[in-house]
């Protein structure tokens, strides 16, 4: 492995192209890498290489995959503690082309830059976005959920009382979620979900595109079992689908032979919330598939 990136040929038109778009000052917010140092775009990798200065969270991080790609460009340290200062301030007065970037992924998502965005946006400094890897939507992006709607809700608190009410306000919300989380709380956080959304399907993604990626999916308890037996390291997102999602062929299965148990002795009503509180699915779409597993039976050859 070379110790800087030689990017491969392209033709002189294209390089042409990229060389000549005419990119207009302001603050160019560029997502990097998440962990393969190799996801990120060409045209970031120029706009941080013709930029007067970069704003970095970690100037020991991002230095590294600077040098990476020989790029030169002077680097300020910009966190959440100093977002607004003097020196980021000026710079961004004085005109010209300057890059945000964040640890890894794209800057701004559970990452330090709203408060400097937005006061750029106050002073009619033009912002752009440089599109790139960004771990939430990667993660949804395999996870096997619906994707026509998913909510990104970061890092659940930290404390247990306030966890518990956070993850309570969600129960009702049928778009798929998607989290951050540290190794230390994913099994808690993982056994809370299942206590009060019931046992949903659900995808988490450890250390992404990185050397030891690894991709799970199951139920909330399948995947608390998992990594209560592990050590677990690294970066989590965690996916997990919302109420009332039916996503696969098998939890059909599941949710009719449910049904034909439960209807053998309880009332319709009361086998819809009984599944409904179990499997962390909408009493509405269960109410459905009673309707479909009636209209089935009615149609068995056997009647």
């Amino acid at each position: 492995m070379p110790d800087t990136f030689s990017p491969p040929q392209y033709s002189e038109t294209n390089l042409y192209k990229l060389y000549n778009q005419n990119h207009k000052p302001g603050l160019y917010v560029v997502a990097t890498p998440i962990g393969n140092i190799f996801d990120i775009s060409l045209r970031a990798i120029y706009i941080l290489d013709i930029a007067k200065c970069i704003f970095a969270e970690d100037t020991r991080q991002s230095r590294k995959l600077l040098d990476f790609y020989n790029i030169k460009t002077r680097v300020i340290p910009c966190h959440e503690h100093n977002e607004l200062s003097r020196s980021v301030m000026e710079a961004l007065q004085s005109g010209g082309i300057y890059a945000l970037i964040s640890d890894a992924g794209t800057p701004l998502v559970s990452d330090p830059g709203y408060r400097l965005v937005g006061w750029c946006i106050r002073n009619n400094i033009e912002v752009f976005p440089i599109p790139g890897a960004c771990a939430p939507v990667a993660a949804v992006s395999v996870a096997g959920l619906p994707t026509d709607k998913f909510i990104f809700l970061g890092f659940p608190p930290p404390k247990e009382k306030a966890k518990i009410a956070f993850l309570s306000t969600l129960k009702n919300i049928t778009a798929t979620m998607v989290f951050l989380e540290s190794p230390k709380r994913i099994v808690n956080t993982l056994q809370n979900m299942r206590n009060i959304w019931g046992d949903r399907r659900c995808c988490i993604c450890r250390e992404l595109t990185k050397v030891f990626e690894e991709i799970k999916r199951g139920n909330l308890s399948e995947l608390g079992e998992y990594f209560s037996k592990r050590d677990p390291i690294g970066e989590f997102t965690v996916v997990v689908a919302g109420c009332g999602q039916i996503i696969s062929n098998e939890t059909e299965s599941e949710i009719y032979a449910l049904l034909r148990q439960e209807l053998e002795r309880r009332s319709l009503r009361e086998a819809v919330k009984i599944i409904s509180d179990s499997s962390g699915i909408s009493k509405k779409a269960i109410y459905q598939k009673a309707l479909e597993l009636k209209l089935l039976a009615d149609e068995s050859p056997e009647k």
